[in-house]
């Protein structure tokens, strides 16, 4: 605990140093340092020893360092001992684990497996879709997160771990004993054709083997006849810079500077320049973003933008521009710390610019100088957006379902039907969705009392409440019994107005239960409006050209 709270005074001391002046000599700042040092271990001392009520003395130290971080920017995080395995798991894309993706599904919140990865223990020894994990190693999981199931799950490979699952259609629970391995997270979990001649990669991850996977997923595609290319970088939260830079090593020409850093200190300041040749240089690409698509996916699809490279379509990413640099200390913790910005190669700062939680606080007397917000040009003379995230050169917005398809979603009615669909078909091998089905899923909805608000409903409940105190003989409930049949009509037409969208989300269940994360993926190639419009650009020379040309326009180029 000693070396510990020492290593925490070094990290504060300078921060509450810097509060009374910016220019300030070595030893100035050293002697602040000693000073607050002393002070605050005789506060925690004192506080620790003589406080009315007993403290633990790990979790005051831990709070007060979560207090502390709080002041600064949303990335700034302490990291437990217990919690450090996640470092190895975002840098390089393993852990010793069973293979499962698990997730809360149903009305009493069950976990869930939502897929078993493949050739993975889990798949091997018969788990899949939609069991439902009730205990592992004899523990409960009633009221368990995902995170808590995860702690339990993971291990070192070659141990053991029991896992008790109840199983739609099975009269008794099923327990599984399975033995864990290195389990490998896919920084590309697919690669294939939307069509021939138009290729698609789904970067998910970057962890150090972003650049192999890449590559690996290049030359299988270019062997078949690649011609263009869909990225897609939708829902990617990063990972590492250099991870970034590799990827785009393979569209971008040697030398290309594709992103900067800033900070206070002399090695927070880069220019990171490409060191080989591409291997794919002259495949045009689209590259799909959106509000998930976050630090390294933003370096790529600002690079690809600024150098027009590519045509960005969908939405405006995450905008999460801040370097973080891992301290790990002797004792097992660690200091994720943000140490610097990004800047695309037009200079653009790619993170928001009110990230700091107390602005106005007086804790940071000098901010790291801001790029300006507008005057960016691309290579070739487009204008864009700075300030902070990437804007895409085609907006497409993701279709938003109704209140119906919200509530399917949030109650999580599709999976639970798909599962108990399966369970009773076992013979299906084809995810295609047909009319009988839907109607089939519309009855299981009533079956399982199935409701949601519509507008007016509560208000109409509000109003009997307040009849009910007046009107003792209840002579208005004929009045009420007809507005909630015309309430009882609007969801049904509410499912006829959203019956494709319900179609393609059972379609979308189904093909993850039938062919896991691949099926899901190919699922969407025929109704994802952002994938559709990325396959007309591709095929369409003359618009794709169109798009990364200077526009005559004083609006913002090329959007739609």
């Amino acid at each position: 605990m000693k070396r510990r709270l020492i290593l925490l005074l070094i990290l504060m001391a300078p921060l509450a140093a810097l509060g009374e002046t910016r220019a300030m000599s070595s030893d100035e700042l050293y002697a602040k340092i000693h000073h607050n040092m002393g002070l605050f271990g005789d506060i925690y001392r004192e506080i620790s020893m003589r406080y009315v009520d007993q403290v633990d003395p790990d979790e005051f130290m831990e709070a007060g360092i979560e207090g502390m971080l709080a002041t600064l920017d949303p990335y700034t995080v302490y990291i437990p001992e217990e919690d450090t395995d996640d470092l190895d798991v975002i840098t390089y894309g393993k852990y010793g684990g069973v293979g499962i993706e698990i997730g809360v599904r149903g009305e009493d919140k069950v976990l869930t497996v939502i897929s078993a990865m493949d050739d993975s223990p889990a798949q091997r020894v018969g788990m899949r879709s939609g069991d439902r994990v009730i205990a592992v190693e004899g523990q409960s999981t009633v009221g368990m997160t995902t995170r808590d199931a995860s702690r339990l799950l993971r291990g070192e490979p070659d141990s053991k771990v029991r896992i008790t699952v109840e199983r739609p259609g099975a009269p008794e629970p099923i327990e599984f004993v399975l033995t864990r391995q290195v389990i490998d997270i896919k920084d590309v979990p697919y690669r294939g054709f939307v069509e021939p001649g138009i290729g698609y990669i789904k970067l998910a991850h970057f962890s150090t083997r972003a650049q192999s996977e890449m590559d690996e997923a290049l030359i299988e595609l270019q062997s078949k006849g690649l011609e263009a290319l869909v990225l897609d970088l939708r829902g990617n939260p990063g990972g590492l810079m250099n991870s970034a830079v590799g990827v785009l090593q393979k569209f971008l020409d040697k030398g290309e500077m594709v992103v900067s850093t800033k900070g206070r200190t002399s090695d927070a300041n880069r220019m990171f320049k490409l060191g080989s040749d591409p291997i794919a240089k002259d495949i045009p690409i689209a590259v799909l973003i959106d509000g998930g698509s976050a630090s390294a996916s933003e370096i790529v699809a600002g690079a690809i933008q600024d150098l027009d490279r590519g045509v960005l379509i969908g939405e405006p990413t995450f905008g999460k521009g801040l370097v973080q640099s891992v301290i790990s200390f002797e004792t097992g913790e660690a200091l994720k710390l943000t140490t610097a910005k990004y800047f695309t190669p037009s200079g653009r700062l790619i993170q928001k610019v009110d990230y700091f939680n107390h602005a106005d606080s007086g804790l940071v007397v000098q901010p790291l100088e801001e790029a300006p917000d507008s005057g960016f040009v691309t290579r070739n003379g487009r204008k864009v957006e700075g300030g902070g995230g990437i804007e895409p050169d085609i907006l497409v917005e993701t279709p938003q379902p109704g209140q119906l398809g919200v509530e399917l979603w949030r109650q999580g009615s599709f999976f639970d039907f798909v599962t108990q669909y399966m369970a009773e078909n076992q013979e299906i091998t084809d995810a295609t969705v047909s009319d009988a089905m839907i109607e089939q899923f519309r009855d299981w909805l009533t079956e399982k009392d199935f409701s949601y608000s519509v507008d007016g409903e509560k208000e109409l409940n509000t109003l009997r409440e307040i009849l009910a105190s007046v009107d003792a003989e209840g002579s208005a409930e004929g009045d009420f019994a007809h507005l909630e049949h015309y309430l009882e009509l609007v969801q049904d037409r509410d499912f006829d107005s959203e019956r494709e969208f319900v179609r393609s989300s059972l379609e979308t269940e189904l093909a993850n239960s039938l062919y896991g994360s691949t099926g899901r993926i190919e699922a969407s190639f025929d109704h994802d409006p952002q994938i559709l419009r990325a396959v007309d650009v591709l095929r369409d020379k003359v618009e794709y050209g169109r798009l990364l040309a200077v526009s005559d326009s004083t609006d913002k180029p090329n959007r739609e």
